[in-house]
């Protein structure tokens, strides 16, 4: 079959027309795209914005966090050193007694420097509750202390330094005093006894620098 040129001029517009058409499709969902491409990428940018943002305000609660928690430790540091005053300011008619009146003892003094203390008990008309039986009194530090009169049966003696002490009329029967020789037996601390006046009225310095066997008045004995 032979086409002539008017039947082939249509069909060459209309080509020409899809064409066109195709074109400014493709055009249109090409700008389309790019629309929707510039707008993931500026939500991006919003997000990662906002991700800085948080980042910082979290390095910001972390720093406040970090402060807070040294305050606590501080304030923990405290509050230990506090109790531990308490424990070592407490004076046995502070722990006061059973139901029927008797002091129950056991006041804890370990490592506390009594440096200076007066303590006059019931045998020189002292006060009945200025008592250490059973008192912890390791490696406390009663230099130039009055310990006159007390009970302190039992009382933990170990590592005590006792230096221009008057220990005279007190009872410190059974109590754990740890001479030279137990210090180096058994790996404990001594008792130390410097220009004592030991509970027996005698002298330290007269007893070979110790008031160990000379613990309880005379009389008693």
């Amino acid at each position: 079959m032979t086409m002539n040129s008017n039947s082939i001029i249509p069909i060459i517009i209309g080509l020409a027309l899809t064409q066109s058409v195709f074109a400014d499709g493709v055009s249109q969902s090409v700008d389309g795209l790019e629309t929707d491409v510039a707008t993931l990428e500026s939500g991006v940018s919003t997000l990662e914005g906002q991700v800085a943002t948080l980042q910082t305000d979290n390095a910001a609660l972390e720093a406040v966090i970090n402060t807070q928690a040294a305050l606590i430790a501080d304030l923990a540091s405290v509050v230990d050193g506090l109790v531990e005053q308490q424990r070592c300011h407490t004076r046995p008619a502070d722990l006061r007694a059973d139901e029927t009146g008797n002091y129950i003892g056991g006041v804890n003094w370990s490592g506390c420097d009594k440096t200076g203390l007066s303590m006059w008990g019931q045998y020189v008309g002292g006060s009945t509750l200025e008592n250490l039986t059973n008192a912890d009194l390791s490696f406390v530090n009663f230099t130039l202390a009055n310990l006159i009169g007390i009970e302190a049966p039992g009382s933990n003696l170990e590592g005590a330094r006792f230096v221009n002490v008057n220990m005279a009329y007190s009872q410190f029967q059974d109590a754990i005093v740890v001479t030279a020789l137990d210090a180096q037996t058994y790996g404990l601390a001594e008792t130390v006894f410097i220009n004592t006046w030991c509970p027996d009225e005698t002298y330290s310095e007269d007893n070979g620098g110790t008031c160990a066997g000379h613990m309880i008045p005379l009389g008693l004995q």
